[in-house]
């Protein structure tokens, strides 16, 4: 599994991110303001004592002159946490308070079960601040069939064929997936290319790749996906070298905890396992040799 911040959702905003603003307008009804753009903002959220919560992703929409206007914080959310009850609510206030814009909090969760759970808990507010995030699962993602549709929103395209991966009907999204790509152009096309392999399942995503090479035929060779496919597998072999690097570091930690007799629960050893930077991952295994408990390793990242 990718880690937390290269889920798939969270990549397409950083290549587009007025797909954020479809979503608030087109899911959840919310009005975004006019903006001249829209950019990323850091994903840290630092609080007096010493301690950085991370969020999966920051999105300022701005003006002309790169004033904020709106500020969107991101999470790609497929476990059940009750730790986001409090977390979440400081990153929009965090926002709030350093920025004096609005900010929302949008929740991509793929489980609709997950997703229900989350929902039901900030039904009630409790006693302190009150926070409405904006949930939203794979049934609230169209399905994009229409070629005009996935030409002017490629980042939507991508998104449906994502949230729809399990359902047979995905199949219908290839030939629409295929325009935008080729509207795009080659050089930004790769990029949404590798996000479409990164987040379909191997089922789906081995009829993609037939469909990109039997149905499209000559047009697949041409010059557009001949550079797909070239920069796609020299990426790949890198990626899979840093994934084989870092698989070893997590198993590493692992080890040293289980010889120390450190209870690791299931989520932390998913997240240990799921983690593909290096740098965190020696980080982690340094503190593993000495730490008597998991928030030790795993605090402050």
């Amino acid at each position: 599994m990718p880690s937390a911040e290269h889920e798939s959702p969270v990549a397409l905003v950083k290549l587009d991110p007025g797909l954020v603003a479809w979503l608030l307008a087109n899911v959840f009804d919310v009005k975004v303001p006019d903006y001249h753009h829209a950019r990323a903002s850091s994903t840290d959220v630092r609080v007096l004592v010493p301690r950085t919560y991370h969020a999966d992703g920051m999105l300022l929409f701005c003006d002309v002159s790169d004033r904020p206007l709106l500020a969107v914080v991101l999470e790609v959310q497929r476990g059940w946490d009750t730790a986001k009850r409090r977390t979440w609510k400081l990153y929009v206030a965090q926002l709030e308070a350093e920025l004096d814009v609005d900010a929302g909090l949008l929740v991509y969760c793929p489980d609709v079960r997950v997703a229900r759970r989350y929902r039901d808990m900030f039904e009630f507010g409790g006693l302190s601040l009150t926070l409405r995030p904006l949930i939203f699962t794979p049934n609230d993602v169209p399905l994009v069939v229409e070629t005009d549709l996935a030409r002017a929103n490629p980042a939507l395209a991508v998104l449906s064929a994502i949230c729809h991966g399990d359902d047979g009907e995905v199949d219908a999204t290839f030939p629409a997936l295929a325009e935008a790509l080729r509207a795009l152009g080659p050089n930004r096309a790769i990029l949404y290319y590798d996000v479409v392999l990164a987040g379909l399942p191997v089922a789906a995503r081995s009829r993609w790749e037939a469909f990109m090479t039997s149905t499209l035929g000559h047009e697949y060779h041409s010059e557009l996906f001949q550079k797909l496919a070239a920069e796609h597998e020299t990426r790949g072999e890198a990626r899979g070298e840093a994934r084989g690097e870092a698989r070893g570091e997590a198993q590493a930690i692992l080890t040293v905890l289980d010889a120390r007799g450190v209870t690791v629960p299931t989520d932390a050893r998913e997240r240990i396992l799921a983690c593909a930077d290096l740098t965190q991952l020696t980080e982690w295994l340094r503190r593993s040799v000495t730490a008597t408990t998991l928030d030790q390793i795993l605090d402050d990242e």
